[in-house]
């Protein structure tokens, strides 16, 4: 069976009547069917080199295979159509199985001559630009001063050791420079505390002086009693004296608004069991208390001083 390579589909039967043109005198004559058998003469020219480079096995004396890579692959993808059995007294003996061995076709190349090695004795100098670490730590090594051992003491007869030092024997706060003196955060207190000790003074020698002259214990009595008809009690720079009216009409809108928390306390659940149910029965809770305490103070203190600004 032949094969009919067909690169190029340019035929065309309209020139088929025509008659082919004589090349010049003196040329040879070219075909295009030869230049097309040289071309695929070319191409199977290659391929089967292309084959006779693959690996190939041969069989070598003693049943080994040799791998190589010079000869073709017979049988290579298929196998042979036949495969031959040896016979039953052939049977296979142990170390007479196939033998693999590879081809060896490396062959190391010619290197130049080796340089001559030094004279015996004779060191080879290093630049002085790469540092001799070797040379560098055994100088820090030689030149490190010991770290003394800390001092211990022996309080056993078998020879157990103890630290000396915190453990009472020797007295080392007493040789402290600032030992059985006031330690600074101490003296720092006591100058904070005598700058307000003074700050209290001269805010109390100034309500004596509003007071005209009157101690502010006798002042505090003063004003925790009834107001005078014939003098009323000391007024105040940028203060005034809350009105009765005034204070009936802040208590009853307390006594209405403490109506109402107790009420809506009063109508929470019993069971609390969530985060939210406690943290609003704590803020009622709260509230009501500050209710209590504002209503005390209204109704306890006679005289009640209320900024101007």
């Amino acid at each position: 069976m032949s094969l009919v390579y067909i690169t190029h589909h340019n035929e065309n039967i309209m020139d088929m009547e025509r008659a082919p043109e004589k090349p010049p005198e003196g040329e040879p004559v070219v075909h295009e069917t030869s230049a097309k058998a040289a071309i695929v003469a070319k191409e199977r020219r290659d391929r089967l080199n292309m084959e006779h480079k693959k690996h190939a096995v041969i069989m070598l004396k003693g049943g080994v295979r040799l791998l190589t890579d010079a000869k073709k692959a017979h049988h290579r993808t298929m196998g042979c159509a036949n495969v031959p059995l040896d016979p039953p007294c052939a049977f296979l003996r142990k170390n007479q199985g196939i033998k693999w061995r590879r081809e060896n076709l490396h062959v190391c190349p010619k290197g130049g001559n080796m340089p001559p090695l030094p004279p015996m004795g004779k060191k080879i100098k290093k630049p002085d630009m790469v540092p001799n670490f070797v040379k560098r730590n055994m100088t820090c090594a030689a030149n490190t001063v010991r770290c003394p051992p800390p001092p211990r003491y022996v309080d056993t007869p078998t020879g157990t050791r103890q630290n000396l030092l915190n453990s009472g024997m020797v007295p080392q706060y007493v040789c402290r420079k600032d030992f059985g003196k006031v330690p600074v955060y101490i003296q720092k207190t006591k100058e904070m505390l005598k700058d307000a000790h003074l700050v209290c003074c001269k805010e109390r020698a100034r309500l004596m002086e509003l007071c005209g002259g009157v101690k502010p214990s006798d002042s505090m009595a003063a004003l925790t009693q009834p107001v005078r008809t014939d003098g009323g009690p000391p007024e105040m720079p940028g203060m005034r004296i809350m009105d009765q009216e005034e204070r009936n009409e802040i208590l009853d809108g307390l006594r209405a608004h403490l109506n109402e928390m107790t009420k809506t306390y009063q109508s929470m659940p019993l069971l609390i069991d969530s985060e939210n149910k406690r943290q609003r029965k704590g803020k009622l809770e709260c509230d009501l208390r500050q209710l209590e305490q504002d209503m005390l103070l209204l109704e306890t203190s006679p005289i009640i001083y209320v900024s101007l600004y």
